[in-house]
Parts: C-alpha cells; sequence; structure tokens
C-alpha cells in the first residue's frame, strides 16, 4: 500500500488479518525496506518513508561533505522531524487504519543517526533502533552527553558491522567508540540497551541488520 503526502510517499506493508498493535517507521532505501518485510513475521506494520534527501533531511546541523563528489549535510533534521509527526504520521495512519499502541522509529546509517536525535524532539516513539547509525557525526557524543531525551523509550537498539571502523574514512572511524559510548550512556540512565555487532562492513546483508533490529524492539 502506497501512502502520498506531498512530495513524500510511505510504502506500508501491512499485516494480512489481524489488528494492527505495533508499527515501525524505517528509513532505509525503498529496495532494503521490501527485502525486510520478506525476512519479518509480518504481523506488524511496516512503513518506509521515500522522497526525502538524506543528507539534508536526516541530518542533525549542517557539516561538510565527507566523500570527495558528496553533498554537505544540511542539518536540517529538526524540520523534517516536525513534518514526520505533525504531518506524515498522522495521515499515514490514518489511511492504513492503524491506530497503534506502539510506534518505533529505526534507520540505517544516517537514518539511525536521525533514529536517536528524535527523541531529543519528540516522545512519541516507545523503542528506538539505529542500525550502522552514523553516530560518528561531528559533535553527536557531545550532544547526547549534555541534553536529556524528552521521555524514555521502553528499548534502544545499536548495531554495526565488525568492520565498519576499520574501512571508514577521517571522523568516521570514530563510530565504534562514539555508539558505544552512547549505547552506555542510555544503560547508565536505565534504557534497556543492546549493542550488537554483525559480520562486515557498512554493506554487508543490511536488510538481515535492520530485521534483527526491528525484531529485538517488538518482542515483549
Amino acid at each position: 500500500m502506497f501512502v502520498q503526502v506531498e512530495q513524500h510517499r510511505a510504502v506500508c506493508y501491512l499485516p494480512q488479518s489481524g489488528q494492527i498493535h505495533q508499527v515501525v517507521y524505517l528509513h532505509t532505501a525503498a529496495e532494503e525496506a521490501a527485502k525486510v518485510w520478506e525476512l519479518s513475521t509480518k504481523d506488524f506494520a511496516l512503513i518506509a518513508i521515500e522522497g526525502i534527501n538524506w543528507n539534508r533531511d536526516l541530518s542533525p546541523w549542517y557539516h561538510e561533505k565527507v566523500f570527495a563528489g558528496g553533498e554537505d549535510f544540511e542539518g536540517k533534521a529538526d524540520e523534517y522531524l516536525h513534518l514526520l509527526t505533525n504531518s506524515l504520521l498522522p495521515k499515514i495512519e490514518e489511511a492504513c487504519g492503524i491506530v497503534p499502541k506502539q510506534r518505533y522509529l529505526t534507520g540505517y546509517s544516517l537514518g539511525g543517526l536521525f533514529a536517536v536525535y528524535a527523541m531529543y524532539h519528540t516522545s512519541i516513539f516507545e523503542g528506538i533502533g539505529s542500525i550502522s547509525g552514523s553516530l560518528w557525526y561531528d559533535g553527536f557524543c557531545t550532544y547526547v552527553e549534555n541534553h536529556t531525551i524528552m521521555c524514555n523509550p521502553g528499548k534502544i537498539y545499536f548495531s554495526l558491522g565488525d568492520k565498519e571502523a576499520a574501512s571508514a574514512r577521517g571522523s568516521m572511524r570514530t563510530v565504534l567508540s562514539c555508539t558505544e559510548k552512547i549505547a552506555e550512556k542510555f544503560r547508565h540512565d536505565g534504557i534497556k540497551t543492546i549493542f550488537e555487532m554483525n559480520p562486515g562492513n557498512h554493506f554487508n546483508e543490511v536488510p538481515m541488520r535492520i530485521w534483527k533490529g526491528i525484531r529485538w524492539l517488538l518482542q515483549e
């Protein structure tokens, strides 16, 4: 099922029968979201959002590009999160007939960074999944240390590939140490938190990694 909201399109994967109690919002490539659904138990709603500019909409503040020929990160996460929570989510859930008891926000790479950042600006998600999240982002560790989330989610899931830090460039090499520090911070704050390592670099078995995170979040 597809729901169009202005320039954004939600690809909605819904269970064939029964009430929908849990909905997972996912920021990743569209083709990966389809593969995640195929791996899943299909007893929840999976909503993949298309039509976003990753470097603009999922970055918390301005950051210079990290690859030659790439684009700068424009730092418009606040604007996109406002749109997501105040416009996209209500319209998507109304169109799909979803009245969820639990919402989860998950994402891969910059989507994982955005999911963690969102906790500081909204309290509507009961769980957060940052899969191979871009937590190397300059200043983000310090941001987490010095700010308070709006509401403790029930669970937070982190994962990385065991070769990501070794194969990364520049500040991206700090992704392992930053993820460890951030995960430990939330554990210290009393939030149920897990940090898993997966074999391979940033691009290995992406759908399976995402599904592992979602499966953990959905467990009672």
